[in-house]
């Protein structure tokens, strides 16, 4: 069965589990900073214009709620920072970023970096046989350019217009004229043997 549920609602949830997360805070005030202690632990330092949210509000919210990017999480935050301890100089809009505070928090998972578009195949996974690649590569390439001489050929020969069906027809012609020749004086022959042997008689 899908749950779904509202907007207003995924603002509730969210609100209240940085209130559970928070709950019982508090505050030392270092230079600008204000850093936000719960039992013990740092987890935010807040200055006036921008702060920083320990990594287990982060690691917490992502693993139980559902954000289409890590800039909306990160902008939900920075609303209910904003709106729970009030910034000195009401601010519009109050920026966070999200880091190692206390020290126990769970590393962020790292970002698969995309290879570069040259990198060879056999830096990217060890044991790949890079010789084979190339000769399965090499095969193919062959197939596609016989395949592509077949259908130029195929298109040659339903070309009336191709030069080689020119020269085939011009070469069958020649042909037919010469062989119309040779029958031409096959029959003379023939008439002129007859004729002298008419003569002889």
């Amino acid at each position: 069965m899908k749950i779904i549920i509202t907007e207003q609602q995924a603002n509730e949830i969210l609100t209240s589990m940085l209130e559970e997360m928070f709950d019982g805070y508090e505050t030392k005030y270092e230079g600008d900073l204000r850093n936000i202690y719960v039992n013990g632990k740092l987890m935010a330092q807040l200055g006036p214009s921008t702060g920083i949210v320990s990594l287990d509000a982060f690691n917490e919210l992502k693993d139980n709620l559902f954000f289409n990017t890590d800039k909306d999480l990160r902008e939900e935050v920075a609303n209910w920072i904003r709106n729970k301890f009030k910034s000195k100089n009401n601010i519009g809009k109050y920026g966070i970023s999200f880091k190692k505070l206390h020290g126990e928090e769970r590393d962020l998972p790292k970002k698969p970096r995309k290879p570069h578009h040259a990198t060879r195949q056999d830096k990217l996974e060890p044991g790949f046989n890079l010789d084979a690649f190339k000769e399965r590569t090499s095969n193919i390439e062959i197939k596609l350019k016989n395949k592509e001489d077949l259908i130029r050929a195929a298109r040659a020969k339903m070309n009336p217009d191709s030069f080689q069906n020119w020269w085939k027809r011009d070469t069958d012609k020649h042909n037919e004229r010469e062989k119309k020749e040779k029958e031409k004086q096959l029959s003379d022959i023939s008439k002129m043997v007859a004729r002298l042997k008419t003569d002889n008689k």
